[in-house]
């Protein structure tokens, strides 16, 4: 755990400031510092960025900064720009889903904004990261945090039933064939059941990948069952499983976290069999009501896939009209480190025969790339 005294910015507010850095080993430690923010979810969990770090995505670190009472955090995911040298250049991402820094008030004094900002600058140069990429959090205001650190992109529209709504209010805010279909489900014998023992896992991860390659998801999306293990392992509590059954088989299947009031969708599917029935609906319903029993004030279930006003995103429109701002952030701490990372990697892919594939990519480093003439 690294704790320093953080130097102000000129006219800087009274007070002692300090900057630090936490592993995810230090759990309670990090933990203590969830407690103090305004908000959080699962995905600023210690355990959660664990997670990562055992699939390789990077060392994780949660950035804070105190000062005058108010306190400011943000995690990220470290990886070497070049996994063979430790040393050298860094870039920082988020971990999967929604990310981003939190705050111990809703308001922070502008001051103490750039106090902190001049302090996570100076941290990540020290560290040579050259750039930074984080997902936002739709639920949790972010933007005046990193307003003047890079720029966020607007992504796309999420959606959410309000939890503190009358239980028959929240129905009513389901679309007709939203309501339709569930009442078809129940009429048809579907049960949904919260697998608290998790012992229908592993028909989790046969519904999943079924579901994930009916709709072509890159390979990245296919968690086996050892994510799930570890997922719980380290989540605890935080993770619920819920099972839609059919005369006593697993029909529908999904992931849901509720951490700090907040109950998410994390992951889930069907069988292709019981699409006549959609289970998935009836499944979320069921999520719903229960997050309103643990006293969750929010059931949040995402958007389209990449931000899209898809199929995806209007099955989820069907629970609510209410909406969120997904939105991403993108940061380039080292200017001249970055451009000369990116010239290396045009010439490389001049000379390998490369172009590429993700022009729109950040960093533009790491963007994938493709054999020249194949696009269709």
């Amino acid at each position: 755990m690294i704790q320093r005294q953080a130097a102000q910015t000129p006219g800087g507010s009274a007070g002692a400031a300090a900057f630090g850095a936490l592993g995810t080993e230090h759990d309670a430690e990090w933990m203590g510092v969830l407690t103090q923010s305004a908000q959080h979810d699962f995905h600023h969990l210690a355990g959660y960025h664990r997670l990562a770090e055992h699939r390789g995505e990077g060392t994780a670190v949660l950035f804070t900064y105190r000062e005058s009472g108010y306190l400011i955090a943000l995690p990220l995911l470290l990886r070497p720009v070049d996994v063979d040298d430790a040393t050298g250049p860094h870039d920082a991402t988020s971990v999967y889903g929604y990310g981003g820094p939190i705050a111990s008030h809703e308001q922070i004094p502008g001051q103490i904004v750039r106090s902190f900002q001049a302090a996570l600058r100076d941290e990540l140069v020290s560290r040579r990261v050259v750039a930074v990429f984080s997902r936002l959090h739709p639920l949790i205001a972010q933007q005046s945090l990193l307003n003047g650190l890079g720029e966020t992109r607007a992504v796309g529209p999420t959606v959410s039933v309000d939890l503190t709504l009358p239980l028959e209010d929240q129905w009513a805010g389901y679309s007709k064939k939203c309501r339709r279909i569930i009442r078809k489900a129940q009429e048809a014998g579907v049960v949904c059941i919260n697998d608290r023992e998790r012992t229908y896992r592993r028909e989790w991860v046969e519904i999943y990948h079924e579901t994930m390659r009916r709709v072509s998801a890159p390979p990245s999306y296919l968690f086996g069952e050892e994510y799930f293990e570890l997922l719980a392992a380290e989540l605890g509590s935080v993770l619920h499983l819920f099972v839609a059954l059919v005369d006593g088989k697993a029909a529908a299947a999904g992931l849901f976290t509720i951490c700090d009031g907040i109950v998410q969708a994390h992951l889930g599917g069907f069988r292709e069999e019981y699409s006549r029935l959609s289970p998935v609906r009836f499944l979320d319903d069921t999520a719903r009501r229960w997050a309103v029993e643990a006293g969750a004030r929010v059931f949040h279930l995402g958007g389209g896939v990449g931000g899209q006003e898809d199929s995806l995103f209007r099955y989820k429109a069907g629970f609510s009209d209410r909406r969120h701002h997904f939105a991403t952030w993108r940061w380039v701490v080292d200017t001249v480190a970055y451009g000369e990372l990116c010239e290396r990697r045009a010439l490389l892919e001049g000379h390998q025969g490369l172009g590429a594939g993700g022009e729109d990519y950040f960093p533009a480093y790491r963007r994938p790339t493709e054999l020249r003439g194949s696009r269709a």
